[in-house]
Order: C-alpha cells, then structure tokens, then sequence
C-alpha cells in the first residue's frame, strides 16, 4: 500500500509545481504585453487553472504525505532528519501555496475585474508581480524539500 501512496505523492508533486511554474513563465511572458481586456481575461482564467490544478494536487501531497508517514510508523525512535524537513518544511510549503497563492490570485482577479469596469488598463501590474512572487517562492521551497529528501541530509 506503501508503494501506491509513493507514486501518488510524486504524481502529486509534480502537477503541483509542473502546473505554478508552467503558470508563472506563462504570466511572466503575458506581464509585458497587458493591458488589453483579451490579456485580463486570459489571466484571470490562468488564476482559475491555478486554482483547480495546484490546490488540489498541493493538498493531495500533504494529505498523501501523512499517510507514508503513519505507514512508516517509527515508534518511538527518532527519524531521520530528511523526514522530519519533509514533514515540516514541505507542511509549511503546501499551506504556503495553498493560502497564499490564493489571496494573491484573487487580488490579481479583483485588480482586473475593477480596472474592467472603470474602463482602464493595467500597465504596471504590482499584484501580478506579488502572485508571480508567491508562486516562484512555492516553486523554490518544493525544490529544497525534493533536494534535501533526494539526498538523505
């Protein structure tokens, strides 16, 4: 059963940061060129991928996670230190992506939605900035944890 929860949490993983960094490169490219209502409507429906695409799959590792984890069932000797960052660290980075990606997603949202009926464009978008931000540091977090996990530390 051990080994079905394994590639669940990997296929997890990788939907998770495939989807936010396919997503950020994706806005990154776009940032430059807003400012017509064909752009706001494309980001706001990259906002809504990120939300039925990494949500879910973030929430499916940690909750896939916690069951290796009792598998494992280490009573009371201590673990090792990769599992106890991977506990941690990657807890701490699923609800990261989960909380903040989606306040920052629905400000961006919110910001266009505003600006749509106002009739105005945005050129310099600092929310579109600070979502990008929030979505490259999930993206670098899952990789600290995958590196120290990948090599035992």
């Amino acid at each position: 059963m051990f080994k079905y929860w394994l590639f669940l949490h990997f296929a997890g993983v990788s939907i998770w940061t495939g989807s936010l960094l396919a997503v950020t490169i994706i806005l990154i490219m776009m940032k430059k060129h807003l400012g017509s209502k064909e752009l706001s409507t494309i980001v706001k429906k990259l906002t809504k991928i990120v939300n039925t695409l990494v949500h879910p799959s973030a929430f499916f590792v940690l909750l896939s996670g916690i069951f290796m984890i009792i598998a494992m069932n280490f009573g009371d000797s201590p673990k090792p230190f990769y599992l106890e960052f991977m506990e941690r660290i990657g807890g701490v980075t699923v609800l990261f992506t989960i909380i903040a990606v989606s306040i920052f997603g629905r400000r961006v949202v919110k910001k266009f939605n505003l600006l749509e009926k106002e009739g105005s464009v945005i050129t310099h978008p600092r929310s579109i900035n600070t979502y990008i931000t929030s979505m490259l540091l999930s993206v670098l977090l899952v990789f600290v944890v995958i590196f120290v996990v990948s090599f035992r530390f």
